[in-house]
């Protein structure tokens, strides 16, 4: 079948961004063979002093390389997948798209927030050039907007056109049908979700920082209990929604309410969040940067509320479709009765 022009564009956009990825990736190694060479080396090298880049920086650095480099290899795939025209392709973009909307929808409301609020000056600015930092100050953070604000616009555009009839058409390979899944795509990304934050729970328990749950801080064994615990329950919840069983959509149903509990706590107590951030500067070795409390609990509340509203839209997606699930196995009451 004829590839449609979009499906060709998106693939070479999609493309584009993973060689990106890549170039990010090489970088991030380097920085990370930069570190393990200042710590090496000392402060008698005239270099960096060893003492103010933490042990695990450089491991840091390489994990963050080879999860860019992940994530660049699922492009590069779902791209060959999309020239290809692979059913599998259309969800796999579906997926990237969902997820670069989400990532960029409360950086853009960080950044507009950070450039409407006026911001404390390092100590050794030019008094005469304040006016002129702060020009410069809110042009940076408009043009971050603006670039997470076309990193959102790709990504509703692919959620929109892979949506599409034809381009269902195109990928299901017969003309004038589109062979449907009966789990719902929003079913199917809520799954992946799922999965993909079962992951992450999974590398956060092996970084060197603290923990955080509730409002609660966790140290010691406390971490990786929770996070490890919240794992195999966002595991088993994607896996259960993707085979449509109703336990999954229960399971799910109640991890976003825990998730939706922890966002309203640090919504009521932003000190909460300021509290962590101090305790992740202190195992980091690095100084805090200093904002005005209306800026942090102001940018606090934009970021929770956002998430809070998508729990409530997971939720909701949860409710909707509940009636392609699989009820309940229920022990069968209408066997035969066999008398002795």
């Amino acid at each position: 079948m004829k590839r449609l022009p979009g499906v060709i564009v998106s693939a070479i956009v999609l493309l584009l961004g993973s060689l990106l990825q890549l170039l990010f990736a090489a970088l991030m190694a380097f920085a990370g063979v930069i570190e393990k060479t200042q710590i090496r080396s000392g402060p008698s090298s005239g270099g960096v002093p060893a003492a103010t880049i933490p042990a695990w920086m450089p491991f840091f650095a390489y994990g963050l390389s080879v999860f860019l480099v992940a994530l660049a290899a699922w492009g590069i795939l779902t791209a060959i997948g999309l020239f290809r025209l692979r059913r599998w392709a259309r969800y796999s973009v579906l997926v990237i798209g969902g997820c670069l909307a989400l990532i960029a929808v409360p950086q853009i409301v960080i950044m507009l927030v950070m450039m409407a609020v006026p911001l404390p000056l390092p100590a050794n600015v030019d008094p005469a050039q304040a006016q002129m930092t702060h020009t410069f100050m809110k042009v940076t953070f408009g043009v971050m907007a603006a670039i997470y604000a076309i990193v959102c616009a790709i990504g509703v555009s692919w959620l929109v056109y892979f949506n599409r009839k034809r381009v269902r058409e195109t990928f299901a390979g017969l003309p004038g049908q589109v062979a449907e899944s009966r789990r719902p795509i929003l079913i199917s990304v809520v799954a992946l979700f799922s999965l993909i934050g079962g992951l992450s729970c999974l590398l956060a328990t092996l970084l060197p920082f603290p923990g955080a749950f509730l409002g609660f801080i966790l140290h010691g064994w406390e971490k990786p209990a929770v996070y490890l615990t919240y794992a195999a329950l966002l595991i088993a919840a994607g896996v259960g929604l993707w085979r449509l069983e109703e336990w999954g959509r229960r399971l799910a149903l109640v991890l976003q309410v825990v998730w939706l509990a922890q966002n309203i706590v640090l919504i009521a107590r932003p000190s909460l969040i300021t509290k962590y951030s101090e305790e992740i500067s202190k195992t980091m070795n690095v100084a805090q940067p200093q904002f005005p409390t209306h800026l942090q609990n102001t940018m606090y509340a934009a970021t929770f509320g956002f998430s809070a509203l998508l729990i409530l839209a997971i939720m909701a997606i949860l409710h909707h479709y509940r009636g392609a699930f699989r009820p309940p196995i229920l022990p069968d009451q209408t066997g035969p009765n066999i008398a002795a």
